[in-house]
Parts: C-alpha cells; sequence; structure tokens
C-alpha cells in the first residue's frame, strides 16, 4: 500500500483549524485548541475566545478585543494547507498557509477518492490521477493526486504546464495544520473560575514604548507576558500540592483560581495628534537629535502636562471613564463574576501610582456623605467631623480667598496650605464603580507629589485632630470625683481604661481595603509614603524603615535576614562610641530635662505676649525619639499595618547597576509575582491577619 505525504491528520472527520493574523505579510497562526473547538460548535455565533478577553467573528472573519485598543485580526478556518517555504529559515521549514473552505471542501472529495482507490478493494489510482480540482481562490493553479514512487501527495501546480512540466514549481498540500501547542494554554486550562480583575494604569513613557521601532516592551505586552507567568506558577504549586495530597491520601485541593489583568491606557487619549498642545510642541521641537528630544517629548512629558490643573483633569476623567467602561464591560463578559464574590483590584506604575491616588481620592471626596454639596466655585474638600476644624483634600483653582485656615497657621494665602488631592479647574463628579480589594503603587512617585502637595501638613493635622478628640473623651478631675469608687468585691462597674500613649500614625486612610507601596530600592523614581503619615518633628533616623516585601510577610531570603538584623541592631544602638556615651547622656538628661521644661514655657509665654493668647499658633510638640520601640501601624494600609515595602535585593547587588533597570522590571520582578499571587488567592481577605 502506498505512502501518504502530508498527511498529518488521517482521521475521517476532519475538524476545522481556526487561524489569525494582523496584516497581510503576517504568518496565519492558530488560535487555542480550546477556541477552535469553540468555534466549531458555534454554528457561526460569535464566540468569546483568549479567556473572555476576544471575541471571534465567525461570519465577519475578525477577531476584536474585549479589554485592550488593539485592531482587529483576521479570522479563517482550513482543514487544509499549502507548505510554502520559508526564505527566512536556514533549516528548510515551511509555513503553513490555508486554502479557503470552497477549496479545501473540493480537495478533499478528491483525497477521499483516492483512498478509496488505493485501498484493498479499490480500482487503483490510474483513474484518479487525472482528476483535478481547480482553486477558486487561484484560478492559474490547479490541485492534483501526484505518485512518486511508493508516495502519493495531494499538490498544487500551474492549470497550464509548459515544456511538459520542466522546471515548474509544485507545492505540496497538508491535510490538517498538525500538532502545535500554544504558549499558556496548558496552564489556562488548568485553573478554575475567575475570582480576580486587577486594572492597571500605566505610567510615564507609553507612548514611545508604544512605537514599533522601540524594542522595550508596552504595557499590554507585559500584563500579557505577567498572565502567562501568574497562571503558570500557580498551576505548578497546584500539581505540587496534588501530588503531596495523593501520598498522604488525602482529597485533593481545589483548582487555583484565575486573575485578570486589564490595561488602563491614556497616553493616547491626551496624546491625540489633532490636540492643539501636541501640534504646539511639535512645532516648537528643535530638529536636532531627535532621539533625545523624542524622550524629552514623549516620557517626560507627561509628569509636565499632569503637573497642569486642567491636563490633571482631563487625564483623571479619562482614566476614570476608561475603568468604569472596562469594569461594565468585564462584567457583561463574566455575568456571573460578582455574584461569586469577584474582587477588584487597582495597580498603578509611576505615574500611573499617583493617577490612582487621585482616582481614589476623588472617590473618597464623593463617598463622604457629609460633605457639603457646595456650589461650582467651591473648593473641593474632605470635612472632618463637626467639631474639629476642616481638613482640605482636593482643591480647586477657583476662589482661593475663600479657602479654611488649617489650625496652627496664620491663613490659606501664606505658603502653607496643604492638600493631599489633586488640584483641578472645578470638581469632579465622576468615580470609579468600585472599592479596589488591593491598591498597588509599583515604583510610585507618590511621595515626591505628596510633598510638593504639602500634604505632610495635613496628614499632621489629622493626627493631631484624632488625639483633640481622644483627649476629649477622657474625664477631667472633677468628673473623676464623682465618679463611683470600684472595689474588686464591689458591685460597681471599674473604672475606664484610658489609652494615653499620644497618637503617632496620622488616621488618613484611601478607600480600599489594602495599600501596598512597593519599590525597588535602587529606582531614582521611587519615593516613601509612610514618612508622611509620621509628625513633622520625627527624626529620619526614628522613621522605621520599609517592610521587605515577601507573598506572605514572614519568608526573607537569609541574607536579608542577616541585613535586617545588622541593621536593627544599628538603629538601636547606633554606633560603638554611642555604647560608651549612653551613661553620661543618662545621668545629665534630669537636668536637661528641667532646663528645656523651663525654656519651653518661658518660650511660650513671650509668644501669648507677643500675638495675643487667642491668635498664637500653638507650638508643635517634639516627637523625637517616641517611635522608637513602638510598633507603628498606619490606617492607610488597610488590613495591613504598614504601607511601604522594598524588594528583597539579591546577595550581591549593586545599587547604581540596579537603577538602570529597577523602574522598568516591576512587572516582571519574581518578589512581585509570588506577592501577587499570594493576594489574589481565592480566599486572599478571609484568611489574611
Amino acid at each position: 500500500m502506498p505512502t501518504w505525504e502530508g498527511i498529518e491528520d488521517a482521521s475521517t472527520m476532519l475538524p476545522r483549524i481556526w487561524l489569525s493574523r494582523l496584516k497581510e505579510t503576517d504568518v496565519w497562526k492558530p488560535l487555542r485548541k480550546i477556541d477552535c473547538k469553540a468555534l466549531n460548535e458555534s454554528r457561526s455565533e460569535d464566540v468569546l475566545i483568549e479567556g473572555g478577553r476576544a471575541t471571534a467573528h465567525p461570519t465577519d472573519g475578525t477577531i476584536t478585543w474585549n479589554f485592550v485598543n488593539r485592531p482587529p485580526m483576521k479570522l479563517m478556518p482550513a482543514t487544509w494547507f499549502m507548505q510554502t517555504p520559508n526564505p527566512k529559515s536556514k533549516n528548510k521549514e515551511f509555513t503553513l498557509e490555508p486554502l479557503p473552505e470552497n477549496d479545501s471542501l473540493q480537495i478533499e472529495l478528491l483525497y477521499q477518492n483516492a483512498v478509496r482507490a488505493s485501498s484493498s478493494l479499490g480500482e487503483g489510482l490510474d483513474s484518479v490521477l487525472q482528476e483535478e480540482v481547480m482553486l477558486e481562490s487561484d484560478p492559474t493553479h490547479k490541485v492534483c493526486v501526484v505518485r512518486n514512487g511508493g508516495l502519493i501527495a495531494m499538490r498544487k501546480k500551474p492549470k497550464k504546464s509548459v515544456l511538459f512540466g520542466l522546471g515548474e514549481i509544485q507545492i505540496t498540500l497538508q491535510r490538517g495544520y498538525g500538532q502545535y501547542t500554544i504558549e499558556g494554554e496548558d496552564d489556562d486550562a488548568s485553573l478554575g473560575d475567575l475570582t480576580h480583575v486587577i486594572f492597571v494604569i500605566h505610567g510615564i513613557g507609553e507612548a514611545m514604548w508604544c512605537k514599533e521601532e522601540v524594542s522595550t516592551m508596552s504595557m499590554r505586552d507585559e500584563l500579557d507576558q505577567l498572565r502567562m507567568t501568574v497562571n503558570k506558577r500557580k498551576v505548578m504549586a497546584w500539581r505540587d500540592e496534588c501530588k503531596k495530597c495523593e501520598r498522604q491520601k488525602q482529597p485533593l485541593p481545589p483548582l487555583p483560581n484565575r486573575v485578570e489583568f486589564i490595561p488602563i491606557i491614556w497616553f493616547d487619549k491626551v496624546r491625540s495628534p489633532t490636540h492643539s498642545l501636541m501640534s504646539s510642541l511639535t512645532s516648537v521641537t528643535l530638529r536636532t537629535v531627535p532621539a533625545l528630544r523624542s524622550i524629552a517629548n514623549d516620557v517626560i512629558f507627561d509628569v509636565l502636562m499632569y503637573l497642569t490643573p486642567e491636563f490633571c483633569e482631563a487625564i483623571l476623567q479619562c482614566v476614570t471613564s476608561e475603568i468604569t467602561e472596562l469594569y461594565n464591560k468585564f462584567q457583561t463578559v463574566h455575568p456571573s463574576f460578582k455574584e461569586r464574590g469577584g474582587k477588584v483590584s487597582l495597580v498603578g506604575h509611576s505615574l500611573g501610582s499617583v493617577i490612582a491616588w487621585d482616582v481614589l481620592s476623588i472617590y473618597k471626596d464623593i463617598a463622604e456623605k457629609s460633605a457639603p454639596k457646595g456650589s461650582a466655585d467651591d473648593p473641593i474638600r474632605i470635612d472632618a467631623p463637626a467639631s474639629p476644624p476642616r481638613v482640605p483634600s482636593l482643591e480647586t483653582l477657583d476662589n482661593d480667598h475663600d479657602r479654611n485656615a488649617l489650625p496652627g497657621f496664620k491663613g490659606a494665602d501664606d505658603g502653607k496650605h496643604g492638600t493631599w488631592g489633586p488640584t483641578l479647574p472645578k470638581k469632579m463628579t465622576e468615580t470609579i464603580p468600585f472599592e479596589p480589594d488591593l491598591t498597588i503603587f509599583l515604583g510610585s512617585p507618590i511621595g515626591l507629589f505628596l510633598t510638593l502637595r504639602g500634604a505632610h501638613s495635613v496628614f499632621d493635622e489629622m493626627r493631631a485632630i484624632a488625639e483633640a478628640e481622644r483627649a476629649s473623651l477622657i474625664p477631667c478631675d472633677d468628673e473623676e470625683a464623682d465618679m463611683v469608687s470600684w472595689s474588686p468585691g464591689g458591685q460597681s462597674a471599674p473604672p475606664p481604661v484610658f489609652d494615653l500613649s499620644p497618637i503617632i500614625c496620622s488616621p488618613f486612610s484611601l478607600p480600599t481595603k489594602a495599600c501596598f507601596n512597593v519599590f525597588h530600592p535602587s529606582d531614582p523614581v521611587a519615593y516613601r509614603i509612610e514618612p508622611l503619615l509620621l509628625p513633622e518633628g520625627v527624626s529620619n533616623n526614628d522613621i522605621p524603615p520599609p517592610m521587605f516585601l515577601s507573598p506572605d510577610g514572614k519568608t526573607l531570603r537569609l541574607h536579608v535576614k542577616a541585613r535586617q538584623v545588622g541593621d536593627q541592631i544599628f538603629r538601636q544602638f547606633g554606633s560603638i562610641s554611642n555604647l560608651f556615651e549612653s551613661t553620661a547622656q543618662n545621668a545629665a538628661a534630669a537636668a536637661a530635662h528641667a532646663d528645656a521644661e523651663a525654656a519651653r514655657k518661658m518660650a511660650n509665654l513671650e509668644t501669648e505676649n507677643k500675638n495675643g493668647s487667642a491668635q498664637s499658633s500653638p507650638l508643635r510638640p517634639n516627637f523625637e525619639k517616641c517611635i522608637r520601640d513602638r510598633e507603628v501601624s498606619f490606617r492607610l494600609g488597610g488590613r495591613t499595618s504598614r504601607v511601604d515595602f522594598q524588594i528583597q535585593p539579591g546577595v550581591i547587588d549593586n545599587e547604581y547597576l540596579s537603577a538602570v533597570t529597577a523602574h522598568s522590571g516591576y512587572f516582571s520582578n519574581d518578589d512581585i509575582i509570588d506577592f501577587i499571587i499570594f493576594e489574589t488567592r481565592a480566599g486572599a481577605e478571609d484568611n489574611a491577619e
């Protein structure tokens, strides 16, 4: 019996393989097997593919993307392919070019005739060798059965032969696509339900990273790679757990949950080429050193735009609308997501973290039920409880002279009026439709922006207000005298116990269940947030160092533990000389304390006499060494007590060499990937300590 060439699938019912490509010059690539099966069963209806990230339209022959702004791709099914030589391949490999369905059907009929004719009960191939199929897609070529010794093949050749076929180029046809594997398909098929979606806001320079001539990955490509890496690690850990359960004869663990990453792209909305700003920027840009000027216009210009109130508002409105639209579309694609208790989180990278902070600030401002409605020219603020003075958050540019001054400041126009939110031309009324379960800032300059906004004073004032409110609950001496005396054997209630220790951390928080400011220690763009939530009088040496990032908050590498212990020893004892000087310092502490107390009272009296007791600025308490040996807990962290987390350094880690790639390597960092997997696992919030 002769042998067939090019028959990859000899099954009787040949399944259709669906392929896609973006450009005419691109190679057709098959879809995932699970998507091909869904399309074969769809009966020409629209089908969700790629886990809901795209929609295939068989009738139109296109694929559209649901959550990213990408051009549609061409789609076609095929059963027969042409083995076209690949000129770029050095191993004489070929690419498979699909044939249209009409041609494939006629070729399949000819192939089946040849199979029957060459079988034991057939009449032989001689009659079939004379049959031909004229291609509708290429009228100048035909397909016929060719026998060469013991091999039989389906070949495509010119319709009219010249010189008896000498020098004629014949292309072998292939039945079926053959075995293939799409990267990440097996891992994706091993996952359970989708329980978490993360919206990721890009930072500066996305206009440059999206260019085809730039080798740096764009946010869309980075998230695609991140998704595959997360899925792979989830499945590997689950399989290891299954093997462990099988050895111990225990029930198998449930399938790992699925996490979706959706990029929020805002640069193309505010950087439209038709915008007058971009036109002016192009006209004023010099033509010399274009590569360097492209960096200035495509990267640095994003920061300058955001510092402008009008464009800050445009970017925030764009991001808010984009999140709202994609969130609604996501619920349409996954209608049972919310019913299953699905969670939504927010991640911001670089400038995107500042945008995420400001988006949550607006959410907080709108969600405050006690906030006054105000008029169009009222400053956007967040009110504290009625008794303490107001603490501003979001500012507008209108009617500056109506701003309320903070306690301890001379007025709103003295340059000390601070805000922790953005300064906008008018109040924003639109906000995101959810409160994030997680909010993660990666390589964030939020600390720098808050410093420029004067937020430290505002946070400190919030702390002072909280301490004043707590003090108002403590009874005075007369009230204590009126309290019923209590004894262990008596019937009266025990006297209340009041916490008299000073409040160290500002009670400021954002509407999120957990907040993490994650940064690489060598990232030149990253800044801390926690020092701004501590009193202004705290010494830099007393500020607690950032926590090391680990999935469970406990797993640290050995060399990191050693460094951490060394830092703690140094912070506690300082240097060797300080150990010997501590005795003398303690001996003089009592006398120095008396002198300092007298000087403080004298200074306070002189200030009252000079400015009037009612108008004087209260003396700020001295918080020096107030945090040492105390565990700090920031309300901003939500279910975590800390906010700042640094990536664990390597054993051999040069700060200056790491600084080159630190800011652009967050989405591929192993610690961050493991951290995201841990925080987004099923029941993560319920199991959190």
